[in-house]
């Protein structure tokens, strides 16, 4: 696996100088016993699972269980005696508070599996987490968490129907919930939480499915023909510069939640504020237009594999140079943005040109509206 220099930008972001995440300090001060009735931060925390290697620890199907803490205890003495896996600095203090966590302690996992764990394009997985006796969630995560795999989640906009990942999640739930009885939460960050609203519009047993949880994935799957009472059921959650969700039409508006992070790195869970269990909430506001949904979609899905992965690419490199950290940063940087922007696609066709200046014009009439907040 390659690291990138998010590991370097994770330790200036949380390093001795500033507190701890929140999302850390949530398992010292929140202690009761797990029931089904998860709040946020327990969905948080239980989207990293998938992330960590686990593949020699959870087994791969159903019928065996293992609890929680002694998965990550088997999973520190490993770690300790390789180099061969690469984590996130704050996934490690994760495993080790999990372990004593009186709150986790009768979480069992089963079922993990990983897809293509050596290409970033393919690469996902699913683990299936019991927090009571008939209530599962299933996690998906996409691509690994590095910044080069955070770029891998983003072909799900100009490639949204990826057979293989699609394929992995509808036969993954579908296997799962043929199994047994029980009820299911569906979780998933980043590409995972567009695989969780994608399986979920697409299984028929959807009385089974109780929530869906989507935290900064891109929506790439339509939800218009679902029930009225299922569609309460989905939840996305996005940091107040979204770039993974603007753009999509999500089911419900999503909640906008406050980071301690700059730019891109928003994207980062570890960065979100959390007032006890809850994500600090600035409100909740749609992230398209009829711009963004109904044109710019359409073209970029036309556009070859190369065109479309520069054109984000290029918004992804210009949002993380404002170094901008709420709403009102970047609207003060604007002209910056604009600017970049123009020296960026110099180079474009005329087409995909205007293309990106009416994407801007959208981009920034959406952030607008977030500034009453």
């Amino acid at each position: 696996m390659v690291f990138s220099n998010q590991d370097t930008n994770q330790k200036s972001l949380f390093g001795e100088k500033l507190k701890m995440p929140d999302l850390l300090n949530y398992l010292d001060n929140y202690n009761r016993p797990i029931t089904a009735d998860l709040n946020v931060a327990d969905q948080m925390i239980l989207t990293r699972l998938p992330f960590l290697p686990l593949q020699d620890i959870v087994a791969g199907n159903l019928d065996d269980e293992i609890a929680l803490p002694q998965a990550l205890k088997q999973l520190e003495t490993q770690l300790a005696n390789t180099s061969e896996h690469l984590l996130l600095p704050n996934d490690r203090i994760l495993i080790q508070k999990l372990q004593t966590s009186f709150r986790y302690e009768k979480v069992s996992l089963s079922n993990f599996k990983i897809q293509s764990p050596e290409n970033l394009d393919n690469q996902c997985a699913a683990i299936t987490v019991r927090v009571a006796p008939h209530t599962k969630i299933i996690v998906f995560r996409g691509a690994d968490g590095t910044t080069l795999g955070w770029q891998s989640d983003l072909q799900v906009l100009y490639e949204p129907n990826g057979e293989r990942w699609q394929s992995f999640a509808r036969n993954y739930l579908e296997k799962t919930m043929h199994a047994n009885s029980d009820n299911f939460q569906i979780i998933g960050y980043s590409k995972g939480g567009s695989m969780a609203i994608y399986v979920a519009s697409q299984i028929d047993a959807k009385n089974r499915i109780k929530q869906v949880i989507n935290f900064d994935g891109p929506k790439v799957t339509s939800t218009d023909d679902l029930p009225e009472t299922f569609k309460t059921r989905f939840q996305t959650y996005l940091p107040q510069l979204p770039f993974f969700g603007i753009g999509s039409a999500f089911t419900n508006a999503p909640k906008i939640v406050t980071s301690m992070a700059t730019g891109i790195w928003q994207h980062d869970l570890y960065s979100w504020h959390l007032h006890d269990a809850d994500p600090v909430i600035l409100g909740q506001s749609q992230t398209t237009d009829d711009f963004l949904n109904h044109q710019l979609c359409p073209w970029i899905h036309k556009q070859t594999r190369a065109n479309a992965q520069q054109f984000i690419n290029t918004f992804w490199e210009i949002l993380d140079d404002t170094q901008a950290v709420s709403v009102n940063d970047l609207l003060k940087h604007w002209q910056q943005v604009t600017k970049a922007y123009r020296k960026q696609s110099s180079t474009w066709d005329p087409v995909a040109q205007q293309m990106g200046k009416n994407t801007l014009q959208s981009a920034f009439q959406i952030i607008v509206s977030f500034t009453p907040f």
